[in-house]
Protein backbone atom coordinates (compact mmCIF):
# COMPACT_ATOMS: atom_id res chain seq x y z
CA UNK A 1 0.00 0.00 0.00
CA UNK A 2 1.49 3.24 -0.75
CA UNK A 3 2.61 5.26 2.06
CA UNK A 4 -0.03 8.23 0.85
CA UNK A 5 -2.71 6.02 1.48
CA UNK A 6 -1.31 3.68 4.14
CA UNK A 7 -1.70 7.17 6.46
CA UNK A 8 -4.85 7.95 5.15
CA UNK A 9 -6.17 4.08 6.41
CA UNK A 10 -4.59 5.00 9.30
CA UNK A 11 -5.71 8.17 10.14
CA UNK A 12 -9.54 7.08 8.98
CA UNK A 13 -9.20 4.18 11.68
CA UNK A 14 -8.13 6.26 14.48
CA UNK A 15 -11.29 8.78 13.88
CA UNK A 16 -13.32 5.73 13.62
CA UNK A 17 -11.78 4.06 16.52
CA UNK A 18 -11.94 6.87 18.56
CA UNK A 19 -15.77 6.94 17.82
CA UNK A 20 -16.03 3.51 19.77
CA UNK A 21 -13.66 3.76 22.74
CA UNK A 22 -16.17 5.54 25.68
CA UNK A 23 -14.41 8.99 23.86
CA UNK A 24 -16.72 10.17 21.06
CA UNK A 25 -17.77 13.83 21.19
CA UNK A 26 -20.86 15.86 20.76
CA UNK A 27 -21.80 15.23 17.06
CA UNK A 28 -20.13 12.20 16.81
CA UNK A 29 -21.09 8.57 15.79
CA UNK A 30 -21.84 5.86 18.41
CA UNK A 31 -23.76 2.69 18.42
CA UNK A 32 -24.54 3.14 22.11
CA UNK A 33 -24.27 5.17 25.48
CA UNK A 34 -20.98 3.59 26.35
CA UNK A 35 -19.46 4.97 23.01
CA UNK A 36 -20.16 8.66 23.95
CA UNK A 37 -17.41 10.46 26.38
CA UNK A 38 -18.88 11.67 29.88
CA UNK A 39 -22.34 12.40 30.38
CA UNK A 40 -23.18 12.49 26.37
CA UNK A 41 -25.83 9.76 24.98
CA UNK A 42 -25.87 7.93 22.02
CA UNK A 43 -29.25 9.50 20.19
CA UNK A 44 -31.38 6.84 18.07
CA UNK A 45 -29.69 8.81 15.08
CA UNK A 46 -27.04 7.65 16.05
CA UNK A 47 -25.06 10.68 17.30
CA UNK A 48 -23.59 11.50 20.46
CA UNK A 49 -25.84 14.12 22.27
CA UNK A 50 -27.13 15.93 25.28
CA UNK A 51 -31.01 15.18 24.84
CA UNK A 52 -33.47 13.72 26.35
CA UNK A 53 -33.84 10.05 24.39
CA UNK A 54 -37.25 9.81 24.90
CA UNK A 55 -40.01 12.55 26.34
CA UNK A 56 -43.47 12.91 26.51
CA UNK A 57 -46.56 14.43 27.71
CA UNK A 58 -49.80 13.98 29.31
CA UNK A 59 -53.27 15.22 27.67
CA UNK A 60 -56.47 15.13 29.13
CA UNK A 61 -59.61 17.25 28.07
CA UNK A 62 -58.58 20.49 30.59
CA UNK A 63 -55.39 20.43 29.18
CA UNK A 64 -56.80 21.21 25.56
CA UNK A 65 -59.21 23.43 26.54
CA UNK A 66 -58.78 27.26 24.63
CA UNK A 67 -58.32 30.26 26.75
CA UNK A 68 -60.03 33.36 25.32
CA UNK A 69 -59.11 36.38 27.14
CA UNK A 70 -62.57 39.59 26.97
CA UNK A 71 -60.68 43.18 26.61
CA UNK A 72 -63.84 45.23 28.32
CA UNK A 73 -63.58 48.92 27.32
CA UNK A 74 -65.59 50.47 30.75
CA UNK A 75 -64.09 54.15 30.12
CA UNK A 76 -66.81 56.68 30.05
CA UNK A 77 -68.16 57.32 26.62
CA UNK A 78 -69.54 53.75 27.36
CA UNK A 79 -72.27 55.52 29.01
CA UNK A 80 -73.84 56.38 26.03
CA UNK A 81 -76.72 55.32 24.52
CA UNK A 82 -76.35 52.58 22.73
CA UNK A 83 -79.36 53.32 20.22
CA UNK A 84 -78.68 57.63 20.10
CA UNK A 85 -74.96 57.88 19.77
CA UNK A 86 -75.26 61.65 20.05
CA UNK A 87 -77.19 61.37 24.31
CA UNK A 88 -74.20 60.62 26.13
CA UNK A 89 -75.44 60.68 29.72
CA UNK A 90 -79.09 59.64 30.06
CA UNK A 91 -78.84 56.08 29.51
CA UNK A 92 -76.90 55.46 32.29
CA UNK A 93 -78.73 57.26 34.51
CA UNK A 94 -80.19 55.56 37.67
CA UNK A 95 -83.87 56.68 37.13
CA UNK A 96 -86.32 56.34 33.98
CA UNK A 97 -83.54 55.64 31.38
CA UNK A 98 -84.18 56.61 27.93
CA UNK A 99 -82.61 52.87 26.72
CA UNK A 100 -79.78 50.55 27.19
CA UNK A 101 -76.15 52.52 26.88
CA UNK A 102 -73.22 51.15 25.52
CA UNK A 103 -72.24 49.39 28.47
CA UNK A 104 -75.93 47.86 28.80
CA UNK A 105 -74.78 46.32 24.96
CA UNK A 106 -71.54 44.89 26.84
CA UNK A 107 -73.19 43.59 29.96
CA UNK A 108 -75.86 41.54 27.22
CA UNK A 109 -73.12 40.43 25.03
CA UNK A 110 -71.03 38.98 28.00
CA UNK A 111 -73.96 37.50 29.42
CA UNK A 112 -75.12 36.16 26.45
CA UNK A 113 -72.10 34.14 25.62
CA UNK A 114 -69.85 33.70 28.26
CA UNK A 115 -72.01 31.12 30.24
CA UNK A 116 -72.76 28.83 26.92
CA UNK A 117 -68.72 27.85 26.52
CA UNK A 118 -68.28 28.60 30.37
CA UNK A 119 -67.56 24.51 30.54
CA UNK A 120 -65.36 24.47 27.64
CA UNK A 121 -63.56 27.57 27.44
CA UNK A 122 -60.99 28.72 29.94
CA UNK A 123 -61.94 32.73 29.80
CA UNK A 124 -60.11 35.18 31.80
CA UNK A 125 -60.84 39.28 31.53
CA UNK A 126 -59.47 42.80 31.73
CA UNK A 127 -61.94 45.55 32.33
CA UNK A 128 -60.77 48.81 31.90
CA UNK A 129 -59.80 51.48 33.04
CA UNK A 130 -60.03 50.44 37.24
CA UNK A 131 -62.33 52.10 39.00
CA UNK A 132 -61.35 55.15 40.78
CA UNK A 133 -61.90 58.54 42.67
CA UNK A 134 -61.15 59.79 38.87
CA UNK A 135 -58.47 63.29 38.73
CA UNK A 136 -56.15 64.09 35.39
CA UNK A 137 -53.88 61.54 37.39
CA UNK A 138 -56.42 58.66 37.23
CA UNK A 139 -58.26 58.92 34.39
CA UNK A 140 -56.24 55.92 32.92
CA UNK A 141 -55.83 53.52 36.07
CA UNK A 142 -55.89 50.20 35.22
CA UNK A 143 -54.41 47.29 37.94
CA UNK A 144 -54.90 44.22 39.12
CA UNK A 145 -58.36 44.66 40.79
CA UNK A 146 -59.37 44.80 37.09
CA UNK A 147 -58.11 41.23 36.32
CA UNK A 148 -59.70 38.02 36.05
CA UNK A 149 -56.58 35.95 35.52
CA UNK A 150 -56.62 32.54 33.55
CA UNK A 151 -57.12 29.81 36.63
CA UNK A 152 -59.32 32.28 38.46
CA UNK A 153 -61.34 29.65 40.34
CA UNK A 154 -64.96 30.07 39.60
CA UNK A 155 -63.88 32.72 36.12
CA UNK A 156 -66.98 32.39 34.07
CA UNK A 157 -68.97 33.95 37.26
CA UNK A 158 -66.36 36.31 38.25
CA UNK A 159 -66.20 37.89 34.47
CA UNK A 160 -70.09 38.02 34.56
CA UNK A 161 -69.83 39.78 38.32
CA UNK A 162 -67.20 42.35 36.33
CA UNK A 163 -69.72 43.05 34.13
CA UNK A 164 -72.77 44.37 35.78
CA UNK A 165 -75.80 46.92 34.52
CA UNK A 166 -74.78 50.18 33.87
CA UNK A 167 -76.77 51.41 37.25
CA UNK A 168 -74.39 49.63 39.26
CA UNK A 169 -71.07 50.34 37.96
CA UNK A 170 -71.34 53.76 35.85
CA UNK A 171 -68.21 53.84 33.25
CA UNK A 172 -65.77 56.13 33.92
CA UNK A 173 -62.17 56.99 32.86
CA UNK A 174 -60.05 56.59 29.32
CA UNK A 175 -59.02 53.83 27.66
CA UNK A 176 -55.82 52.03 28.19
CA UNK A 177 -56.09 49.09 26.26
CA UNK A 178 -52.80 48.73 25.63
CA UNK A 179 -51.71 48.19 29.12
CA UNK A 180 -54.96 45.73 29.49
CA UNK A 181 -53.48 43.72 27.11
CA UNK A 182 -50.24 42.74 28.89
CA UNK A 183 -49.44 39.78 30.62
CA UNK A 184 -52.76 37.95 29.57
CA UNK A 185 -51.37 34.69 28.52
CA UNK A 186 -48.54 32.77 30.27
CA UNK A 187 -45.25 31.11 28.36
CA UNK A 188 -46.14 28.33 26.62
CA UNK A 189 -43.69 25.53 28.68
CA UNK A 190 -44.32 22.05 27.36
CA UNK A 191 -47.52 19.93 26.71
CA UNK A 192 -49.90 20.66 23.97
CA UNK A 193 -50.15 24.04 22.59
CA UNK A 194 -53.76 25.62 23.25
CA UNK A 195 -56.06 27.72 20.98
CA UNK A 196 -55.81 31.55 22.43
CA UNK A 197 -57.84 34.39 21.22
CA UNK A 198 -58.86 37.52 22.44
CA UNK A 199 -62.12 39.47 22.44
CA UNK A 200 -61.48 42.97 22.46
CA UNK A 201 -64.91 45.17 23.05
CA UNK A 202 -64.99 48.87 22.60
CA UNK A 203 -66.44 51.75 21.06
CA UNK A 204 -63.69 53.91 20.56
CA UNK A 205 -59.73 53.68 19.73
CA UNK A 206 -57.69 53.72 22.72
CA UNK A 207 -56.11 57.19 24.11
CA UNK A 208 -53.62 56.24 26.62
CA UNK A 209 -49.98 56.12 25.52
CA UNK A 210 -46.78 54.89 27.60
CA UNK A 211 -46.74 57.84 28.92
CA UNK A 212 -49.70 59.87 29.58
CA UNK A 213 -49.32 63.65 29.71
CA UNK A 214 -51.30 65.55 31.94
CA UNK A 215 -53.09 68.01 29.66
CA UNK A 216 -56.34 69.51 28.40
CA UNK A 217 -55.81 67.43 25.55
CA UNK A 218 -54.60 64.22 26.74
CA UNK A 219 -57.78 62.05 26.20
CA UNK A 220 -57.33 63.00 22.23
CA UNK A 221 -54.41 61.45 21.25
CA UNK A 222 -54.17 57.58 19.69
CA UNK A 223 -51.75 55.43 21.81
CA UNK A 224 -50.49 53.76 18.28
CA UNK A 225 -48.65 51.04 20.20
CA UNK A 226 -51.71 49.12 20.13
CA UNK A 227 -51.96 47.83 16.61
CA UNK A 228 -48.54 46.28 16.33
CA UNK A 229 -49.97 44.19 19.95
CA UNK A 230 -52.60 43.17 17.57
CA UNK A 231 -50.27 42.23 14.89
CA UNK A 232 -47.65 40.44 16.74
CA UNK A 233 -50.46 38.58 18.96
CA UNK A 234 -51.76 37.10 15.77
CA UNK A 235 -48.20 36.52 14.44
CA UNK A 236 -47.83 34.00 17.83
CA UNK A 237 -51.19 32.34 17.06
CA UNK A 238 -53.55 34.78 19.35
CA UNK A 239 -56.25 35.92 17.06
CA UNK A 240 -58.08 38.90 18.29
CA UNK A 241 -62.04 39.03 17.55
CA UNK A 242 -63.15 42.37 17.42
CA UNK A 243 -66.58 43.70 19.05
CA UNK A 244 -67.28 47.61 18.08
CA UNK A 245 -69.96 49.10 19.53
CA UNK A 246 -71.80 52.81 18.01
CA UNK A 247 -68.71 52.31 16.57
CA UNK A 248 -68.58 56.31 14.21
CA UNK A 249 -67.15 56.22 11.03
CA UNK A 250 -65.96 59.95 10.83
CA UNK A 251 -62.47 60.83 10.87
CA UNK A 252 -62.32 63.77 13.86
CA UNK A 253 -60.55 66.90 12.90
CA UNK A 254 -57.36 68.20 14.97
CA UNK A 255 -59.20 70.10 16.93
CA UNK A 256 -58.76 70.52 21.38
CA UNK A 257 -61.53 69.48 24.00
CA UNK A 258 -63.90 68.31 21.43
CA UNK A 259 -63.48 64.98 23.08
CA UNK A 260 -62.52 62.88 19.68
CA UNK A 261 -59.32 60.94 19.17
CA UNK A 262 -57.61 63.65 16.91
CA UNK A 263 -57.04 62.35 13.16
CA UNK A 264 -58.61 59.26 13.81
CA UNK A 265 -61.80 57.70 12.22
CA UNK A 266 -62.87 54.65 14.59
CA UNK A 267 -64.29 52.48 11.88
CA UNK A 268 -61.43 52.26 9.73
CA UNK A 269 -59.13 51.57 12.94
CA UNK A 270 -61.39 48.79 14.58
CA UNK A 271 -61.89 47.46 11.00
CA UNK A 272 -58.04 47.80 10.74
CA UNK A 273 -57.42 45.77 13.94
CA UNK A 274 -59.84 43.24 13.04
CA UNK A 275 -58.12 42.45 9.52
CA UNK A 276 -54.51 42.20 11.63
CA UNK A 277 -56.27 40.00 13.69
CA UNK A 278 -57.10 37.34 11.89
CA UNK A 279 -61.05 37.14 12.98
CA UNK A 280 -62.36 39.38 10.34
CA UNK A 281 -65.40 38.89 8.35
CA UNK A 282 -66.55 39.42 4.77
CA UNK A 283 -68.11 42.97 4.00
CA UNK A 284 -67.61 46.61 4.77
CA UNK A 285 -67.47 46.30 8.57
CA UNK A 286 -64.97 43.71 9.12
CA UNK A 287 -65.59 43.71 12.77
CA UNK A 288 -68.72 42.52 14.94
CA UNK A 289 -70.22 45.69 14.99
CA UNK A 290 -72.95 46.02 18.21
CA UNK A 291 -74.26 49.54 16.90
CA UNK A 292 -77.52 49.09 18.40
CA UNK A 293 -79.65 46.84 20.20
CA UNK A 294 -81.13 45.42 17.14
CA UNK A 295 -78.24 44.11 16.53
CA UNK A 296 -77.38 42.44 19.42
CA UNK A 297 -78.36 39.00 18.37
CA UNK A 298 -76.64 39.07 15.09
CA UNK A 299 -73.51 40.00 17.14
CA UNK A 300 -73.28 37.37 19.65
CA UNK A 301 -74.22 34.82 16.97
CA UNK A 302 -71.06 35.54 15.47
CA UNK A 303 -68.94 35.76 18.39
CA UNK A 304 -70.65 32.29 19.05
CA UNK A 305 -69.31 31.28 15.41
CA UNK A 306 -65.87 31.93 16.16
CA UNK A 307 -65.83 30.72 19.74
CA UNK A 308 -67.10 27.18 18.40
CA UNK A 309 -64.50 26.77 16.25
CA UNK A 310 -61.92 26.64 18.89
CA UNK A 311 -64.02 24.25 20.83
CA UNK A 312 -64.16 22.23 17.53
CA UNK A 313 -60.41 21.57 17.60
CA UNK A 314 -60.84 19.82 21.19
CA UNK A 315 -64.09 17.99 20.27
CA UNK A 316 -62.41 16.75 17.17
CA UNK A 317 -59.18 15.97 19.62
CA UNK A 318 -56.70 17.55 17.60
CA UNK A 319 -53.26 18.38 19.79
CA UNK A 320 -50.62 21.02 18.53
CA UNK A 321 -47.32 20.84 19.45
CA UNK A 322 -45.14 23.64 19.93
CA UNK A 323 -42.78 22.01 17.18
CA UNK A 324 -42.56 19.43 15.32
CA UNK A 325 -40.48 16.31 16.63
CA UNK A 326 -37.29 15.20 16.27
CA UNK A 327 -38.00 11.94 14.82
CA UNK A 328 -41.89 11.91 13.95
CA UNK A 329 -42.12 8.10 13.13
CA UNK A 330 -41.34 7.61 16.68
CA UNK A 331 -44.38 8.81 18.49
CA UNK A 332 -46.70 6.98 19.94
CA UNK A 333 -50.16 7.56 21.89
CA UNK A 334 -51.06 5.18 24.77
CA UNK A 335 -54.97 5.65 25.35
CA UNK A 336 -56.33 2.67 26.03
CA UNK A 337 -53.73 0.71 27.87
CA UNK A 338 -51.21 0.24 24.97
CA UNK A 339 -49.42 2.71 22.58
CA UNK A 340 -50.65 2.48 18.99
CA UNK A 341 -47.93 4.23 15.91
CA UNK A 342 -49.88 6.67 13.50
CA UNK A 343 -52.46 5.41 11.24
CA UNK A 344 -53.36 7.60 8.85
CA UNK A 345 -56.44 5.92 7.76
CA UNK A 346 -58.02 5.53 11.81
CA UNK A 347 -57.90 1.55 10.50
CA UNK A 348 -57.25 1.51 13.96
CA UNK A 349 -59.92 3.37 15.56
CA UNK A 350 -57.73 3.38 18.60
CA UNK A 351 -54.33 4.88 16.84
CA UNK A 352 -54.27 8.74 15.91
CA UNK A 353 -52.81 10.28 12.71
CA UNK A 354 -50.64 13.15 11.77
CA UNK A 355 -52.53 16.97 10.55
CA UNK A 356 -50.03 17.20 7.95
CA UNK A 357 -46.62 16.89 6.88
CA UNK A 358 -45.65 19.57 8.91
CA UNK A 359 -46.03 17.41 11.83
CA UNK A 360 -47.04 20.50 14.59
CA UNK A 361 -50.85 18.72 15.14
CA UNK A 362 -52.20 15.42 15.52
CA UNK A 363 -55.71 14.06 15.92
CA UNK A 364 -57.38 11.26 17.91
CA UNK A 365 -58.93 8.61 16.13
CA UNK A 366 -63.00 8.42 16.65
CA UNK A 367 -62.43 6.08 19.61
CA UNK A 368 -59.15 7.23 20.82
CA UNK A 369 -61.14 10.60 20.56
CA UNK A 370 -64.56 9.09 22.09
CA UNK A 371 -62.63 7.83 25.33
CA UNK A 372 -60.49 11.09 26.22
CA UNK A 373 -63.73 12.75 26.61
CA UNK A 374 -64.98 10.19 28.85
CA UNK A 375 -62.41 11.06 30.89
CA UNK A 376 -59.55 9.03 30.20
CA UNK A 377 -56.03 10.47 30.30
CA UNK A 378 -53.70 10.26 26.82
CA UNK A 379 -50.14 9.98 27.07
CA UNK A 380 -48.20 11.12 24.24
CA UNK A 381 -44.76 9.45 24.11
CA UNK A 382 -41.55 11.47 21.73
CA UNK A 383 -38.85 9.87 20.16
CA UNK A 384 -39.15 6.49 22.23
CA UNK A 385 -37.64 2.97 20.08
Amino acid sequence: MPRRAHAIALAGALVFGSCFNGQALWGERCAGDEDCGPDLPCQDDGVCAVERRCSGMTIDLASLRPQVAWLLDHSLSMRRCLDDPEERNRCAQVEDPPGPSRWDGVHALVHAVVPEFADRIDFAAVVFPTPTLISEQGICNLNDNSRIPFGTEGAAAAILAAVPEDISAPPIGENPLREAWANLFEPIDGGPVRERAIVLVSDNPPNCGAKPKVSLDFAEKLDVEVYPLVEQSFDSGIRTIVVGISVMDFRAPIAPADSMIDDTNPHEYFSELALAGGSAQAGPEPYLHLRGSTALPAVAAGLRERLAALVAEVDACRIRLEGPPDYPDLVAVDVDGRLHRADPDCVDEQAWRWRDDTHLALELCPAACARLHAGAIARLRLGCP
